[in-house]
Order: structure tokens, then sequence, then C-alpha cells
């Protein structure tokens, strides 16, 4: 079995293929991972091949949404999402599923609940993360993002289909949240203010999971959701997706340890 991540400038650099390939020799499943540049042009040619050659495929930045186009269904929550992080190969169909939006439904959906809640960016991390957001019902929602029109976008989209408070703010000028979530690739500047938060959950695991906004949230004691423990989540659902199982996330997270040099 073939299963592959793919995105831009990622070979080398995704610790998706030590993850998983170490989770696949812990179930005792005989498969290779791979991670692969696939440019928007030609996804719908890698969409092609992966019916006839894969089992399954994650997806990243940034495909999340453009995807979408190319597969033959989607289960209700990437509907309702608008993007897809893990393809699963079914008969040749190809089979879109958002594990992203679990993933931070499950490990911080207890501090969302009730509370007011700063998503920063408005892509396909974003999306997931605002949908965890609207299911764990969140009070206020907020997205913030570097092209403002993308922000005002989804925070319209989102508050109309779910009919909850998503407000659009421009960038550097979000009110204080208590959780706030980075689902941008920035890894080296302060985001946002933590002074109100509970929780912080960071997307990005690479170069290092230790980004600013986590070392800032370490200073003041905000706990911490790091891109290794969402990366890790995300890929044993895809795993439980793909292959009906229930991965050990200590082998995966060992691996990925391993990997960053951790």
């Amino acid at each position: 079995m073939y299963f592959a991540v793919i995105g831009k400038g990622i070979r080398g650099k995704s610790a998706s293929p030590a993850m998983h390939t170490a989770s696949f020799k812990a179930l005792g499943i005989d498969a290779v991972y791979v991670a692969l540049d696939v440019p928007r042009e030609e996804l719908g040619c890698f969409a092609q091949l992966a019916r006839l050659n894969f089992r399954g495929f994650n997806v990243t930045i940034p495909h999340k949404e453009e995807i979408v186009k190319y597969l033959d269904a989607l289960a209700a929550e990437a509907r309702a999402v608008g993007a897809v992080n893990t393809v699963l190969v079914e008969r040749n169909l190809l089979v879109g599923y958002n594990t992203d939006a679990l993933a931070v439904y499950n490990l911080a959906g207890d501090y969302i609940k009730g509370a007011d809640v700063l998503i920063i960016g408005a892509g396909g991390a974003a999306r997931a993360a605002a949908f965890a957001a609207v299911k764990a019902e969140a009070r206020r929602i907020y997205i913030m993002n570097r092209t403002a029109e993308r922000a005002e976008a989804l925070a319209k989209e989102f508050g109309e289909k779910f009919s909850r408070e998503v407000t659009a703010v421009r960038w550097g000028e979000a009110p204080p949240a208590d959780v706030v979530i980075n689902a941008t690739p920035i890894h080296d500047q302060i985001l946002a203010d933590l002074s109100k938060a509970a929780l912080y959950v960071e997307f990005v695991y690479t170069p290092t999971p230790r980004t600013r906004m986590v070392q800032e949230a370490e200073k003041r004691g905000v706990k911490v959701v790091d891109g290794v423990s969402l990366l890790v989540e995300q890929g044993a659902l895809a795993e439980r997706i793909w292959l009906g199982v229930e991965p050990d996330r200590e082998v995966m997270r060992r691996a990925v340890a391993q990997f960053l040099g951790l």
C-alpha cells in the first residue's frame, strides 16, 4: 500500500513520512508513505494517478481548499469546513476528510466551549480551526488574517453557515481571547495578545515546534497545544480512516521528535 502527503516545498521538511512509517511498522502494516511536492497546476494529474496507485494521502499548504474540486465525495465535516487534509482512495474514488478539525476539537474542545476564540489565518487550517470552534460551542470567534478580505469572507461564510457570531478583525488589532489558534505558517513573530488566554494552539511544527508564540505562551503560563501534538492527532485520525486501526500516538510522537532532532 502506498500513501503520501502533498504540498509545496515539503520534501525533506515534512515529518509525516517518518511519523506514519513508524506507525505502520508498529502496527505490522506493509506500507510506504512519501512526501511529494505537487504544483497547483498538477493537482488534477496527481489526483488521477492517486486513484490507481495510492490507498490514501494527506494534503497540506497550499492545497487544502483547491484539492476539493478533484475529489469524488466529501465527508460531511469536510464539506462543512470547505477544506480537506486527508483523502481515502476507495474503489478508485477519492473521498475527502478533514482530520485537522477533529484534532483541534479533540485537543482543545474543553477550553473552547463558551470561550472567545481568536483564529489567526484564513486558509485551510483556519477553516478547520473555525469549524472546531463552532463544534465546541465557542462564545465568539474572531478571524484575523494579513489579507483582510480573506478574513472577512471566511467570517461571513461561517457566520451565515452556522448562525454563529464570527467576526473579522484587522491584522494586529484582535481583542484578547481565551483561546488563540495560529493557523498560519508564521513561526518567528508575536502574532497576538495572550494576556487573557487560557490555551494557545499552534499548527506550526517546523523548523521548530517552539515558535515565538509558543515561547510567549509558556512565559505567561498559558497551556500550549503545539504543532507536534496537532500533527500526531490528525495523523492518527487519518490512519483510522485509511486502515480502520487505532495507532499508538506515542510511537508517532517519538518518530516526529526524532525527525525534528528534539
